[in-house]
């Protein structure tokens, strides 16, 4: 014990000779490293006093004596440094190791040695200049000068692919591209714009005039420069891009008129009239025009110009052109009513005739009216409306023409209503007014809201009751194409039944067919 304590009395005295060259900065980690080691034991001790047998104190001493002999520091008072490498430190949690003894076995006592534990020497912290130290290796390191290289060997890759990429780019935007120019093939270069496409093609439009309100010239070339179509869409500059494949047209300048002033009014729509047949289409739509006045700031002339022409209904009287066919359309008016629409419905049945039924709508939504549309029209038969209430109220009963033109509208579409909330399915657009009332007002109000309106040929008069064989008689007098006006409701209509019983079959002896409306108007219509 007394021979490790002088040794490490001589290491302490040691400690004042000057480092030798490069030595300091080595020195200075490694005393850092072995104070922590001290330390460390120091606190594992938990604070007892340590014993240390003659065993330990020997294992300790042949460890001591195979590491190499260091080289103490030039501060004095320092602990010594070791000039050898220093095992690395224990994972955390891993048991302490045993601190190297400092003596060996002697007749020190225990009083002794514990002063001597005691004075364990304090850990020296690391001085800034050795973390500095330390920057500096870290930043000269060669695994950072690999990352840099790493690095700008990725960047100048880019750069590579990036100056083929545009080398492609613009090596394809110098092709030239083909289209269709005037009807005729072109090759258009440069930037292929349409200026390129009119130097390919040597054309020179000519530009239009700057025109006055009326027309008149004020300026011959000042109008549009050219005039210019790429695939059907006007273009104005001359550095629209084309692409392969465009159709491009090019010609002169159109005008263009001087600024001016003006005051616009509506050209009021009108109805035109042609035949004299019961077939009533129509045809248009039936919306306004409309009327400029202006006055030139430059000319000072002042003239009217129609900028949108009115969209007049035309109302054609036509018949079917039935050609050789035996047709005749026989239409009830003002059902369903009580039992004597379906008695109607027997009698056609019965001699396999099909009709057509003006209804009115109110009607429909009362007395089982429904029921008897359901049966007319599972049975083959055509339904249209008659209106909603045959034009009562305003309308008297019996013309449209008497009501508002809110109100007419009305009258026709809750007449749809009713009807397509029995059948399920769209009311046909084809109708019949209240006593045949079709009038201009009437048109104008109702006309887009349908597609015809069907008056009649022959009218059996059923509705003055003139008596059965009057009615029949009336009956027997059509001819193919007409169409024939009755009644199954508005009144008792029994004379109407009698009368169909007689003359249906004799019709249909002289080869005649009984057909819808919708049927009727498949044939050509004049």
């Amino acid at each position: 014990m007394h021979e490790n304590y002088d040794d490490y009395s001589a290491r302490r005295a040691g400690a004042n000779r000057a480092p030798r060259p490069g030595e300091r900065a080595r020195s200075d980690t490694r005393r850092s490293s072995a104070s922590d080691q001290v330390e460390r034991e120091r606190r594992g001790a938990t604070g007892r006093t340590r014993f240390i047998d003659d065993d330990d104190l020997s294992t300790t001493n042949r460890r001591a004596s195979s590491r190499p002999v260091s080289h103490p520091s030039s501060r004095s008072n320092a602990r010594p440094s070791h000039s050898g490498r220093i095992p690395a430190q224990r994972e955390s949690g891993a048991a302490a190791r045993p601190r190297r003894a400092t003596t060996a076995a002697s007749s020190y006592g225990r009083d002794t040695y514990n002063a001597y534990d005691e004075q364990a020497i304090p850990a020296t912290p690391a001085s800034p200049a050795t973390y500095r130290d330390r920057e500096r290796y870290r930043r000269t390191s060669p695994q950072q000068k690999s990352g840099l290289r790493r690095y700008a060997g990725l960047f100048v890759s880019i750069g590579v692919v990036a100056a083929v990429a545009l080398g492609i780019f613009f090596f394809i935007q110098s092709l030239p591209v083909s289209i269709t120019l005037n009807g005729a093939p072109a090759d258009v270069r440069g930037a292929k714009t349409l200026e390129d496409a009119l130097k390919a093609s040597g054309i020179k439009p000519k530009p239009g005039d700057l025109v006055a309100v009326d027309g008149s010239v004020l300026e011959a070339g000042k109008g549009e420069p050219f005039h210019a179509t790429v695939n059907g869409t006007q273009v104005s500059e001359l550095t629209t891009k084309l692409s392969a494949g465009d159709v491009v047209e090019i010609g002169n300048g159109g005008p263009i008129e001087e600024p001016c002033d003006s005051v616009e009014e509506a050209i009021p729509w009108e109805i035109t009239e042609e035949g004299n047949g019961a077939i009533h289409l129509i045809e248009g739509e039936g919306t306004d025009g409309v009327k400029a006045t202006k006055t030139g700031h430059i000319s000072q002339i002042t003239a009217q110009q129609i900028t949108r022409e009115p969209s007049h209904i035309k109302r054609r009287n036509v018949s079917a052109d039935t050609g050789g066919d035996k047709v005749i359309a026989l239409t009830f008016d003002d059902g369903p009513w009580s039992d004597q629409t379906d008695k109607v419905l027997d009698v056609l049945a019965e001699h396999g005739a099909k009709a057509t039924f003006f209804t009115v709508g109110d009607r429909i939504e009362q007395n089982d009216g429904a029921s008897r549309i359901q049966r007319a029209a599972s049975e083959g038969h055509q339904i249209c409306t008659h209106s909603y209430d045959h034009a009562s109220g305003s309308g008297q009963g019996v013309n449209l023409g008497y009501m508002t033109p809110e109100e007419q509208r009305a009258e026709i579409e809750k007449g749809y209503a009713a009807i397509e909330a029995v059948t399920g399915g769209e009311a046909s657009r084809v109708i019949r007014t209240p006593g045949g009332n079709f009038g201009e007002d009437v048109v104008k109000n109702i006309g887009p809201l349908i597609t015809a309106e069907i008056g009649w040929d022959i009218d059996s008069r059923d509705w003055e009751k003139p008596g059965a064989d009057a009615i029949v008689e009336q009956l027997e007098n059509a001819w193919s194409g007409a169409i024939i006006l009755m009644h199954d409701g508005g009144g008792d209509r029994s004379q109407t039944i009698e009368a169909l019983k007689i003359a249906l079959p004799r019709l249909k002896e002289q080869g005649y067919k009984f057909v819808t409306i919708d049927e009727l108007m498949k044939y050509p219509l004049a």
